[in-house]
């Protein structure tokens, strides 16, 4: 039966590329994260009313247009890689599917630039790149799904970004929709519309991002990767720390506890080796990589750390987009990701790891020094969302593992509708102000992904989403026996 909300406008400017089948509709209330459906109602709409694929800025323009006059709100998306509901829809209405901006629009082999459509996977243009003799800055360890403009609107740091900083400075120029239709050209200031700095972490909530022009740097000439084990966390902290503030800058230092090992072997992926582990590469001239294996085994030398053959190595680094193995293990995963400071790796790890002891579940954490001092750290635990009640307990201890985060002075990256009830702990009061007066000038009718990033719905207010979740915590403590 079709949608009682018709748009034929919309069908008459994209043809087959607007739907409102409620068969196709489904495949966009979620997002990696699996959310039972009897909890997922109770905080929205995630049914959009409709389905539109522009191909154009001016589709795109044309289609905010609408939406705009009939107060519908819309939903940009393209591969839909988080687990925050970031691009899942809180009030149905129009749901903007992105992917059919993709492709390499133009390369500037002067000025070492490239214009890149929105919704281009970053494994794709990666590939196209290689070919031509250049590659990105930096990219997601989500590249093989993730897109361009998806992972700037996730605050961009990822594999690089430790020596080349986050997505926001690669950035040269992007063309955006705004609120209102208006195609904009954006520099880094762009008088009547929102920065580059900005956009970069904004989610979805300011402008509807087509193209992007990005930053390369030549192809690499050579590439060196190397793999330590250590004894425990303590000493590879303080190996991370030391290799993320030398010279040369790694391109990639990723961590791993012991844990996550064992999880990848129960899901039937074994790690290339057990125990605490640090993959670490090098790229660039041939004189740098050769530089950062000498600074390797300084590091390892001064922090006892094991240098692992050179095929564990190569294999670590082919293995970085598949953390998500750990899902075997589940049936489904639950958890966390947050910024935190290096210097607080082991702190946090040794907390992680005595929750994991109290719940009996077993907890991996791993993650990347994405900035000198500072990482992204994950820790995820198995789940099952076939069984409702377990899956809510289940999910209790994520509050548990943020507040951990938050003691070790961390903080959510990525918000979505999930975080939201850590906002005012993620931002100082100044920034969440500064926040929501952006989004009410540069879109005053909230239609753009509403629900999202600058205030939680009524299930997820801080107060008793903090005693619910300690509540739910304890309970699950208590019947985890019959929970099984």
């Amino acid at each position: 039966m079709a949608n009682p909300l018709c748009h034929p406008p919309l069908a008459e400017l994209l043809g087959d590329r607007y739907t409102e089948s409620p068969f196709e509709r489904s495949f966009y209330q979620r997002d990696l994260a699996v959310v039972p459906h009897s909890l997922a109602r109770l905080i929205g709409q995630t049914l959009p009313d409709a389905v539109a694929r522009p191909r154009t800025a001016e589709e795109v323009a044309a289609i905010m247009r609408y939406a705009g006059e009939r107060k519908l709100a819309v939903t940009p998306r393209a591969a839909g890689s988080t687990t925050f509901w970031n691009a899942v829809p809180l009030h149905g209405g129009l749901l903007l599917d992105l992917n059919g901006l993709a492709g390499l629009a133009a390369l500037d082999t002067d000025h070492l630039t490239a214009d890149v459509w929105a919704g281009t996977r970053w494994a794709d243009l990666e590939r196209a790149l290689r070919r031509r003799g250049f590659a990105v800055l930096a990219y997601p360890t989500s590249a093989p799904a993730a897109t361009v403009a998806g992972w700037f609107c996730m605050e961009g740091h990822g594999i690089g970004s430790l020596k080349y900083g986050g997505m926001a400075g690669h950035v040269a120029g992007l063309e955006a929709v705004l609120a209102d239709g208006h195609i904009a050209q954006i520099a880094a200031a762009t008088p009547d519309a929102p920065t580059v700095a900005e956009l970069a972490g904004s989610e979805g909530t300011l402008a509807v991002i087509t193209r992007i022009r990005l930053r390369l740097r030549p192809a690499p000439a050579a590439v060196g990767h190397h793999l330590l084990r250590f004894r425990d966390m303590a000493t590879l902290q303080a190996a991370a720390l030391d290799l993320s503030t030398a010279r040369p800058t790694p391109y990639y230092l990723h961590f791993a506890d012991d844990a996550c090992g064992r999880l990848l072997t129960q899901a039937g992926f074994p790690p290339p080796a057990d125990g605490a582990l640090l993959a670490i590469t090098y790229d660039g001239a041939a004189a740098e990589v050769a530089a950062g294996a000498a600074t390797v085994e300084r590091a390892a030398a001064q922090t006892a750390g094991e240098e692992l053959p050179a095929a564990a190595a190569a294999r670590a680094w082919d293995e970085r987009f598949l953390a998500l193995h750990l899902k075997r293990a589940g049936p489904s995963v639950l958890g966390t990701e947050a910024w935190l400071s290096v210097s607080q790796l082991a702190a946090y790890t040794a907390n992680v790891a005595r929750l994991a002891r109290r719940q009996n579940l077993p907890i991996a954490t791993y993650g990347m020094v994405v900035a000198p001092g500072m990482a992204t750290v994950m820790s995820l635990f198995g789940c099952d969302d076939a069984r409702p009640l377990a899956y809510l307990l289940a999910l209790s201890l994520t509050g548990r593992l943020y507040e951990i985060a938050f003691r070790h002075g961390g903080r959510p990256y990525g918000i979505g509708v999930w975080n939201t009830p850590y906002l005012g702990r993620a931002f100082a009061a100044e920034e969440l102000t500064a926040q929501r007066r952006r989004k009410q000038a540069f879109d005053p009718a909230n239609l753009l992904n509403p629900g999202k990033r600058y205030a939680p719905p009524a299930l997820l207010w801080p107060p008793t989403f903090r005693l619910g979740m300690a509540a739910l915590a304890g309970i699950r403590r208590i019947g985890r026996r019959w929970l099984r």
